[in-house]
């Protein structure tokens, strides 16, 4: 953890102020909040929006060779050992969140003919069940073996490669309009080099009416404490949201927000974020009523937060082991004892 946290917070350091460069509000004014290392960008806060960012940022080319080299947090990455998706229990934990999705889809639309954007659609997991479900799917992923397994393993042939350096721009062969954007499978903003330029292209290919559908992950809330900083994951997160953020991106781009809500049912090493937004159309949006979000994001309110963590990381971390040692212990049990 940076040692800019690693004290009590008073006062605003004038010495830590830099001219950033905000993707959300576009303010130029920010506060130093994590300086680089080897395992984290230096990480900067909007003065006037809270957003956290990387500055200055990665440059395409450098992110484009980070994902081909080094980045092995997807079984579809070229760093994963293999010729093609091999651990069937990621396979398996990508059926699960396209039970969940599609249970979060159900709520707002019926599939059925429905034309649905998957971004980022990793195996075509969360896509074959709304294609089963009877809407027609187009797919957008950067991982040539997630690609491969959707075609090869879910029949889905509507798949258009694109990497993350080029998600914001969203140079995709697919003819809207769109009924709906689906961007639950996996935290998408995070990863992009702006994600207020992907939101806008998200808009401007939505049927008027249509829903976006979103995870995120909220920094703030970290879940599995596996490193000492929520900010050390290299360079793959550009942006570092909350709730909060994650809401403001959405209003600036021109949705109204229905919902934007941590997600009890979806845990990584962080608390999930579940966003529900829709384009605007005047003839039908009146019955939805878009969600105030409670703002209590101020600057001295996330630092503080981030001083908290950073003092109680240890003692939780021994927490979350201790728990997932005892969940193991009954696994086993049960298995012992379970009728044969």
């Amino acid at each position: 953890m940076s040692k800019l946290l690693a004290q009590p917070v008073q006062k605003m350091d004038r010495d830590r102020v830099v001219k950033g460069n905000c993707d959300l509000c576009r303010s130029t004014e920010a506060f130093v909040v994590a300086e680089p290392s080897k395992l984290n960008c230096r990480i900067v806060i909007c003065i006037h929006c809270q957003l956290m960012y990387a500055f200055p940022q990665i440059e395409q080319e450098d992110l484009d060779k980070f994902y081909e080299s080094s980045f092995a947090n997807d079984p579809g990455s070229r760093s994963r050992p293999g010729e093609g998706i091999e651990d069937e229990d990621d396979i398996q934990k990508q059926d699960a969140f396209a039970e969940w999705g599609l249970n979060i889809i159900n709520r707002f639309i019926q599939v059925k003919d429905k034309r649905i954007l998957d971004l980022r659609c990793q195996t075509g997991a969360f896509s074959a069940r709304l294609r089963s479900a009877g809407a027609e799917v187009f797919c957008v992923e950067p991982f040539e073996k997630n690609r491969q397994y959707a075609r090869d393993r879910r029949g889905l042939s509507e798949i258009f490669p694109l990497p993350f350096s080029r998600f914001s721009q969203l140079p995709i062969p697919f003819q809207g309009p769109f009924d709906a954007v689906n961007v639950l499978t996996h935290h998408v903003l995070a990863h992009v080099l702006s994600p207020r330029i992907l939101l806008e292209k998200i808009f401007s290919v939505l049927a008027p009416g249509g829903y976006l559908f979103l995870d995120e992950k909220d920094v703030l809330r970290p879940a599995r404490y596996k490193t000492g900083s929520v900010f050390q994951s290299g360079p793959v997160h550009q942006y570092h949201l909350t709730a909060q953020t994650t809401a403001r991106y959405l209003e600036a781009a021109g949705f109204v927000l229905i919902e934007c809500t941590i997600d009890n049912g979806r845990t990584s090493d962080f608390h999930h974020i579940r966003a529900v937004a829709r384009k605007p159309d005047a003839q039908n949006l009146s019955w939805v009523p878009p969600q105030t979000i409670r703002d209590d994001s101020s600057l001295e309110r996330i630092r503080r937060r981030l001083w908290w963590l950073n003092q109680t990381w240890t003692l939780r971390q021994i927490s979350f082991l201790g728990k997932r040692k005892t969940h193991k212990l009954l696994r086993r049990i049960r298995r012992r004892i379970a009728p044969t």
